[in-house]
């Protein structure tokens, strides 16, 4: 059964939902997301709060360099759980130690996932499990060059997948694209509850006032193969004899080995002039870049459902996009933006250009973008449809 809800009912009059989130990652106090799914549970949990006092929420999250456990009560009747790693031991195999040892010490009424290994051991329990599935491992360990990464993160990750679906009391497809997948696994008759929820925006972005003075391209995201900057590279290369006084600004961490890759493109092709690396930035500092942008970038080999892309909508720019399937449900191309073959550098120097001396144009683009995104990724259209489920799931 596959659902899509407007209106939202609340079954919990009168009595407090306790929902417990498993994220992996999430930001430490007074510090900002950086990954889609930190950030997307980072909206939700606002978003969740803002709309229903009658609900209580436990974020856990298991971080690499916390110590010795701790709470953080981030939101009103929100509390994060950060807590160390087993030491010696994978962390897919850890993990699920970690969290079910938490959960049998506290009492929800629903747990919801955003990664398939926090799942592996509580399989078992009886309370309701709800998995969000931020991207398809199979896809991504093509761009993976570690190959004890590829076996203990990606492929595990996959066999869990595959092993707890038919099984889960419901499951959040972010995109179209995560249905599609699944069929070719074979895998979507087996389950039951898919619910089709697209990630939700903070308000931030849609409250963002678009500048529209200079000319820059903007392309958040973690420096990697799979991000795909390089190819942002070769555009810049013949973009910047037919523009005057623009930018390329990449922001985000960094797999060190493509970041040198990167580096050393910019540095043969005398372009440090007109590419800017600010590294890993706050949100605050992300919402102003996305005011200045006159365009967005997001040229990846592979992809889910974008935070970048949804970004880039809420905030009012057009975007140049690789036109990988993810993207093609996303950017409506020669509307929003423009889906574009990552390899064909002169076709995206040619719609980059257009758009950086066409002011005009790439405003309307991004107007009409963020009116999307109003009606697909505001939170709280993600919200109602979120505690819809939560109340069908907790009801059975």
């Amino acid at each position: 059964m596959i659902a899509i809800y407007g209106v939202y009912i609340n079954l919990f009059i009168g009595k407090i939902m306790k929902i417990c989130i498993l994220s992996s990652p999430f930001p430490y106090p007074n510090e900002s997301p950086q990954f889609g799914p930190d950030n997307v549970v980072y909206n939700l949990v606002k978003g969740l709060i803002k709309q229903n006092s009658d609900i209580s929420i436990d974020i856990v999250t298991i971080l690499n360099d916390v110590k010795e456990a701790f709470v953080d009560e981030r939101f009103p009747d929100v509390r994060v759980h950060y807590l160390p790693h087993l030491k010696y031991v994978p962390r897919s195999f850890g993990d699920p130690i970690i969290i079910k040892r938490f959960l049998k010490k506290h009492d929800y009424d629903l747990v919801h996932a955003h990664y398939p290994i926090a799942l592996a051991k509580i399989m078992d329990m009886s309370v309701p499990k709800i998995l969000t599935l931020h991207g398809i491992f199979h896809r991504e360990r093509n761009f993976v060059k570690n190959p004890l990464t590829r076996l203990f993160y990606h492929d595990y990750n996959t066999y869990i997948l595959k092993k707890i679906l038919p099984k889960l009391d419901g499951f959040i497809a972010i995109s179209p694209y995560v249905i599609d997948e699944l069929k070719e696994m074979g895998i979507h008759d087996k389950m039951k509850n898919i619910f089709q929820i697209n990630n939700p925006i903070d308000n931030s972005f849609f409250d963002v006032t678009p500048n529209h003075g200079g000319k820059i391209i903007f392309y958040p995201a973690r420096i990697t193969e799979r991000k795909n900057q390089l190819a942002a590279i070769h555009v810049i290369e013949l973009v910047k004899n037919n523009v005057d006084k623009f930018k390329l600004i990449l922001t985000g961490g960094s797999d060190r080995k493509y970041l040198e890759r990167v580096n050393d493109a910019i540095s043969e092709n005398g372009l440090a002039d007109f590419v800017e690396y600010l590294g890993k930035v706050s949100r605050d500092e992300i919402l102003e870049l996305y005011s200045k942008a006159s365009i967005v970038y997001l040229l990846s080999n592979q992809e889910t459902q974008p935070m970048s892309i949804l970004e880039a909508m809420s905030t009012g720019k057009p975007v140049i996009a690789s036109n990988i399937k993810s993207n093609e449900y996303l950017v409506k191309n020669g509307v929003t933006g423009y889906l574009v073959d990552p390899k064909d550098a002169k076709t995206i120097a040619q719609y980059t250009i257009e758009l950086l001396n066409n002011k005009a144009k790439r405003i309307e683009m991004g107007e009409c973008a963020r009116k999307i995104a109003q009606k697909q990724y505001h939170p709280d259209v993600i919200v109602k449809q979120t505690l819809k489920m939560y109340d069908e799931i907790i009801g059975k």
